[in-house]
């Protein structure tokens, strides 16, 4: 099994990069050599998060830093289709760190927090912070080369001002799933954009404005599902039609 490391600033795949070596540092180098012990001569893939991936190989390292030397470049044109935007209320605590590991593993493109009417949890950038590492660290275990960004904190209005995408509402007692969102796939020229509300729900005046703007709801079954249930659940159908 090759480990996999994030490194922001790979070189550019190209005929003058011959060998080129890159140096990890912190968080990255530290995985490398203390948590997983690698040392010269290991084998490691590396990524900038940007489509760029690389064959590496560990020649030198300090308590501090790795270096590695590149034996391939390769560059991964982004995917066909829309933009895949999950726009989601924060959930409490922990929970957040899973959705976000899911939505990366899913494929959705960016992330958006928002702040409606009855959400709780707002995000600042200790917390946006750690939903990037957490983005990171999911992209290396599920061989994911371009990260998944996350947005500031949104308004619902703000939200709805965008223009150029298509929107999708949870909401129970909506239209069937599967039927709804290959339709919005079919006609997406710009994002897909899939909305979760809070634990407490939409209030009448978003889901009213919503509908203004021209978005569809759809039901995810019968039961009451937490906001990274119905986030999951979502970005699971997406993956599924865009396979």
């Amino acid at each position: 099994m090759t480990h996999r490391s994030f490194c922001e600033h790979l070189p550019q795949p190209g005929p003058e990069q011959v060998n080129p070596r890159v140096v990890l540092a912190g968080a990255e180098a530290r995985h490398l050599s203390s948590v997983l012990r690698l040392g010269p001569g290991d084998p490691v893939e590396l990524f900038d998060g940007q489509g760029v991936w690389a064959r590496a190989e560990i020649v030198g390292e300090s308590r501090r830093e790795v270096e590695l030397v590149v034996h391939e470049l390769e560059h991964e044109p982004p995917g066909d289709g829309p933009e895949v935007v999950l726009a989601t209320a924060v959930p409490k605590g922990d929970r957040v760190r899973s959705l976000v590991e899911k939505a990366t593993e899913l494929g959705v493109d960016r992330l958006v927090p928002l702040r409606t009417q009855r959400s709780v949890v707002h995000p600042r950038d200790g917390k946006q912070k750690k939903m990037r590492q957490a983005v990171i660290s999911a992209c290396k275990q599920c061989g994911r080369n371009r990260l998944m960004q996350i947005d500031p904190l949104t308004a619902w209005t703000d939200l709805l001002a965008v223009g150029d995408q298509s929107m999708v509402m949870a909401q129970r007692g909506g239209l069937a799933a599967i039927g709804e969102l290959e339709k919005n796939l079919g006609q997406s020229t710009g994002s897909l954009v899939l909305c979760v509300g809070p634990e407490g729900g939409w209030t009448d005046q978003e889901l009213a404005a919503a509908v203004e703007m021209g978005a569809t709801m759809i039901g995810l079954g019968r039961h009451v599902l937490r906001i990274e249930t119905a986030a999951v659940a979502l970005a699971s159908l997406v993956a599924v039609q865009m396979a």
